[in-house]
């Protein structure tokens, strides 16, 4: 407003300057002056000439004086223009004149960034970066400053615009629906630089206009502008279908400041203390004694939550206790004590509201926060929708809308930090029966724009406030025909919330009656990756009005879009009948018009992953063979059909890999990975197929024992699937399988400390996916498997059996859903197995290992190929029969594990390391059960193959061979002298 004022009086002074009086006398003394410095005894002409010329350079001086007032009043005018759309950095707040008699007061202000009293402590080198995006010559003009809630975002936002603002920029918050006004007026004049920060941003229902008007911006001044919000990508993702492409790519190229928690303990410690201190002194109370060393904070909170617990410490006056209370609980002492400078407020004589009860009062303030009208109508509207007061007279109902826009001023109610007031308005509109009602009154029937609204903040208050959600379903249940757009928007702005969005969303979709047009236009406002559920609904909703009335052609493509939509939810049962439904279709096409043949291979290649989680391996081989047989042709003939011929081996490499065909695994996954990689060093939007096949040729390598190469093509494989998730989150699932990959290929060559690394992050990642989306809990359990392994090379002991079970728990509801899962429960049975036996579980450890024997026998009976899953899980369980003493048993277990890796070995002798290993159990359990005639016979073939293993490849296998050596040499004395067994190497 300062700002405003000063350019308003420097406008005055300029026009007074360009008075012609002004201009006149100054003309005027120039032209008196030479009378006065000319010599009078020089000749009349040249004195005449002489002041002539002088007059006119007088006139002149005079006019040029005029353009630079002018000049300068135009840009005194601009910066009132861009002011006139911009809200100051820091607006009054005043307080006093709506005081009650006792002197209470409102708290929230001294919380808001703009007001709040207490330091602003480090985030040092964000405001550095900040510094120099905005002066230096930046790749983008948008910024977007992200971060969890309350981690203090609009509070660096408002002091590094306050710098810029010292240093000559002109800076505010951008107004609601002025973004095109503002970018013009920036248009008009040169050499201004503007800062424009939108708060809220994926709140805005003028964002994109703001985006359209910067796309096509031309001016010489310079603009900025920072987009804050929660999450950033996610914001991108939301608008990426809702706005021309070179509009959202200016959110997805714009540079993303990352916010998060700030502070060691402490840090928080003492920054509490300060805050305590602060509050005290701006509300004029004493202030209760902090310690140096204990306060009710925690590593890891917000800002906001560690400012709230200070203001509550104030507020009651009593030493701090050392643990945090729960952000509901901090939230609703700060809002009792709002609640009263409500009602004493409201009793203020001025107001002539009458009386009203707090319910009321809170009710007000909830409706206004939420809805946020942008006018006293619009407010007088939102405060109809409240029971108590859609009957009140219309002077009382605007008499209220003043009292709270007095008590916070602004656009719209802005109570306090997003945090707080969000858990109000949550319960406020469901705490009760009563509150439930008033929510449905509430919720009743929006407009467009406030449904939009409306379901944006709800979807963040979720994240935080779970009751939120049964608000967001619902305004969406009462009309997601009209709604499910803005629904969409909500669920794709959050991110720890969206999988429940997605799911909610889903369920209204469901059961809505979708025409084909409103169908359309969902499917394409609704990212697959992102909102798989609804996706799904949506593509099944299209596949039923094209039967109803589309042709062969537009049923076929849509089936083949419904196969894919089931494969992101898990449901393959129905995947594998839809992509049978779409080979035929297809197949029919491809007979009658030979340029349906892409699209087949494409068929073929859906049907081939489908049948790997619900059919039988050999079906799957000879479906994926046809298509790399079709796609071949097809790039035989024209080299644009490459990538459908990478796809395709990809899917090869799968099937061969089930059915035990590894060496020509191997030769097609090199196949598929030269293919893509020459695609993708022609066109980087090759780079997902290519991560794909390197993640294939790494499993491949695996099964024939190339584990250098292995590792080599796993962490190509993690670069390039890493920088691809950065760039667009729908590869994050890749990335997860890339990371538990090379996890597996590091244990392989024993770097088991980065091994451990990578695995926490699979993990983590994969967590993050089963949030959104239950269908990656496979992918979640490998990583855990992995993880297990991984612990169990760093001696972490209770750690693995707790990763070792969740990872059981997950398979064994896979399979309980789907019977082909069999395989993976089996093998993290095996993996809990081995977990049990490093902490002494034994009894339970025979028992997992019988299951995972049982399981492996029924997978074998339907494909020999798994015959070496049986052969581990046999190992295991020999090794947990020994540790309980079942001799006999454990021989005849060991017996059998031994043949069948000698099977297996004999087609792949990528297996001699486990044959060795089993022929070691054996050699023990033989020596535990008295056959000791038995026992040399299979030491000295251990030790034969350990020798040659050792021989073959000294940095991999040499510490095993010295180390199982070790072991039968104490076992066997006569296995011979340390020169005889270490011969060769």
């Amino acid at each position: 407003m300062a700002h405003r004022f000063e350019n308003l009086a420097r406008s005055k002074a300029l026009r007074r300057l360009k008075s012609p009086w002004v201009l006149g006398v100054g003309a005027s003394i120039g032209a008196g002056v030479p009378p006065l410095v000319v010599p009078a005894g020089w000749p009349l002409v040249w004195r005449a000439l002489i002041a002539a010329v002088v007059a006119a350079l007088a006139g002149a001086s005079g006019s040029y004086f005029g353009v630079v007032l002018t000049r300068a009043e135009n840009a005194a005018a601009a910066i009132d223009a861009l002011h006139a759309f911009l809200d100051p950095l820091s607006p009054p707040r005043p307080h006093s004149p709506q005081d009650p008699a006792d002197g209470q007061r409102g708290v929230f202000e001294l919380l808001l960034p703009e007001s709040c009293p207490a330091p602003f402590w480090g985030r040092r080198g964000e405001r550095d970066r900040w510094w120099a995006w905005c002066h230096g010559p930046a790749i983008s003009d948008l910024l977007v400053v992200d971060g969890p809630g309350g981690c203090g975002k609009t509070r660096l936002a408002s002091r590094a615009a306050e710098e810029a603002a010292a240093a000559g920029w002109v800076t505010g918050w951008l107004r609601e629906d002025r973004a095109a006004d503002l970018v013009g007026a920036a248009a008009a004049v040169t050499g201004l630089r503007v800062l424009v920060l939108v708060d809220n941003a994926d709140t805005r229902s003028d964002l994109p206009s703001l985006l359209g008007a910067l796309a096509r911006y031309q001016g010489r001044a310079r603009v900025r502008v920072v987009l804050i919000t929660r999450h950033g990508a996610e914001l991108g993702q939301a608008l990426q279908s809702r706005i021309p492409e070179r509009h959202a790519l200016l959110v997805k190229n714009a540079p993303v400041m990352s916010l998060r928690p700030l502070g060691e303990a402490s840090d928080l410690i003492r920054w509490y203390g300060e805050a305590v201190r602060a509050f005290a002194s701006a509300l004029v109370m004493p202030a209760p004694p902090v310690s140096d060393t204990i306060a009710p904070v925690r590593e890891g909170q917000t800002m906001v939550e560690v400012l709230a617990q200070a203001m509550v410490t104030v507020l009651s006056g009593a030493s701090p206790t050392g643990s945090p209370a729960p952000l509901g609980e901090v939230a609703e002492v700060l809002f009792e004590h709002e609640a009263r400078w409500w009602r004493g407020t409201a009793a203020l004589d001025r107001w002539a509201i009458g009386p009203v009860s707090d319910v009321v009062l809170a009710r007000v303030m909830a409706g206004l926060a939420l809805f946020a009208p942008a006018d006293e109508p619009a407010a007088i509207g939102v405060l109809r929708r409240i029971p108590e007061l859609a009957d009140a007279p219309a002077e009382r109902v605007a008499n209220l809308v003043r009292w709270a826009h007095a008590l916070y001023p602004g656009g719209g109610v802005r109570i306090g930090p997003n945090l707080l007031t969000d858990w109000f308005v949550t319960v406020t509109l469901t705490r009760t029966e009563g509150d439930r009602d008033f929510a449905r009154h509430l919720l009743n029937d929006p407009t467009e724009d406030q449904a939009a609204r409306i379901l944006t903040v709800l979807a963040r208050a979720g994240e935080h406030h779970p009751p939120a959600r049964l608000l967001f379903e619902r305004l969406l249940g009462g009309d997601p025909v009209r709604l499910a757009r803005h629904a969409v928007y909500a669920a794709l702005t959050t991110a720890t919330n969206r999988g429940e969005l997605d799911r909610t969303t889903a369920t209204a979709l469901a059961t809505a009656d979708l025409g084909p047009d409103t169908t359309t236009l969902l499917l394409r406002l609704t990212p697959a990756y992102a909102l798989p559920r609804c996706a799904l609904v949506l593509t099944r909703r299209r596949v039923h009005h094209t039967r109803a009335t589309g042709t062969p052609l537009d049923l076929a493509h849509a089936l083949t879009d419904l196969a894919a939509a089931l494969e992101r939810v898990g449901e393959h049962r129905e995947q594998v009948r839809v992509a049978r439904e779409a080979v035929d279709l297809w197949r029919e096409l491809a007979d009658g018009d030979p340029a349906h043949r892409p699209n087949l291979g494409t068929a073929l290649g859906n049907l081939s992953a489908a049948l790997r989680w619900a059919g039988g391996p050999r079906e799957q081989l000879r479906v994926a063979r046809e298509a790399v047989a079709l796609c071949r042709a097809l790039a035989d003939d024209d080299p644009a059909h490459r990538p459908g011929l990478g796809r395709a081996l990809g899917n090869l490499s799968v099937a061969l890999d089930l059915v035990g065909e590894h060496r020509e695994e191997v030769r097609v996954a090199r196949e598929a990975v030269a293919l893509c990689r020459a695609l993708a060093d022609d066109d980087s939007a090759y780079g997902p197929v290519l991560g794909r096949s390197l993640i294939r040729m790494a499993v491949a390598l695996h099964r024939v024992g190339e584990h250098r190469e292995q590792v080599r093509v796993a962490r190509e494989a993690v670069d390039l699937c890493r920088e691809l998730a950065d760039g667009d989150p729908a590869y994050r699932p890749t990335f997860a399988q890339a990371l538990t990959h090379l996890t597996a290929a590091l244990n392989r060559v024993g770097e088991h400390r980065e091994q451990v690394r990578v695995a926490r992050e699979a993990v983590g990642l994969c967590r993050d996916l089963v949030t959104d989306n239950p269908a990656h809990r496979f992918d979640l359990a490998e990583a855990l498997i992995e993880f297990r392994a991984a612990l169990d090379q760093a001696g972490e002991r209770r750690e693995q059996v707790l990763v070792a079970r969740e990872a059981v728990g997950l398979c064994r509801d896979l399979m309980a859903r789907n019977p082909a899962r069999r395989p993976d429960l089996a093998h993290a049975l095996g993996s809990l197995a081995v977990a049990l036996d490093r902490v002494g579980e034994h009894r339970e450890q025979v028992r997992v290992a019988r299951e995972a024997v049982a399981l492996c026998r029924e997978v074998t009976d339907d494909n020999a190929a798994q015959r070496l899953d049986l052969a581990h899980a046999l190992g295991s369980l020999a090794v947990a029969l020994d540790r309980v003493g079942e001799h006999r048993e454990q021989v005849r277990v060991a017996r059998e594990a031994v043949a069948l890796y000698r099977e297996v070995t004999d087609d792949n002798p990528a297996h001699r390391p486990a044959l060795a290993h089993a022929l070691v159990n054996l050699a023990f359990a033989l020596n535990s059960a008295g056959e000791r005639h038995e026992t040399p016979q299979a030491a000295r073939e251990a030790a034969a193959l350990y020798r040659e293993l050792a021989a073959h490849d000294p940095e991999l296998f040499r510490q095993a061979y010295i180390d199982n050596r070790a072991t039968l040499r104490r076992l066997l004395p006569q296995l011979g002298d340390e020169d005889d067994i270490t011969s060769g190497l």
